[in-house]
C-alpha cells in the first residue's frame, strides 16, 4: 500500500493543472468551479454509488 496521501498525491497536479489554466488565460476562481462541476458528474461515480451520492 502506499504511504502517500491521496492530497499528497493529487494536490500538486490539481495546483499546476490551475497554473497552466491561468497561463492560457483562464480566471483560477473559473477553472476551480469548472473543476468541481467536472467532478459533480456521473462520469466519475460508480453508477451503483450515484443514487447514494445524490442522498448525502
Amino acid at each position: 500500500m502506499n504511504t502517500l496521501s491521496a492530497e499528497a498525491f493529487l494536490k500538486p497536479r490539481l495546483e499546476a493543472l490551475v497554473a497552466e489554466a491561468e497561463k492560457a488565460g483562464f480566471a483560477q476562481d473559473v477553472t476551480i468551479a469548472l473543476l468541481i462541476s467536472l467532478l459533480d458528474t456521473d462520469n466519475f461515480a460508480p453508477a451503483s454509488d450515484t443514487a447514494q451520492g445524490d442522498k448525502a
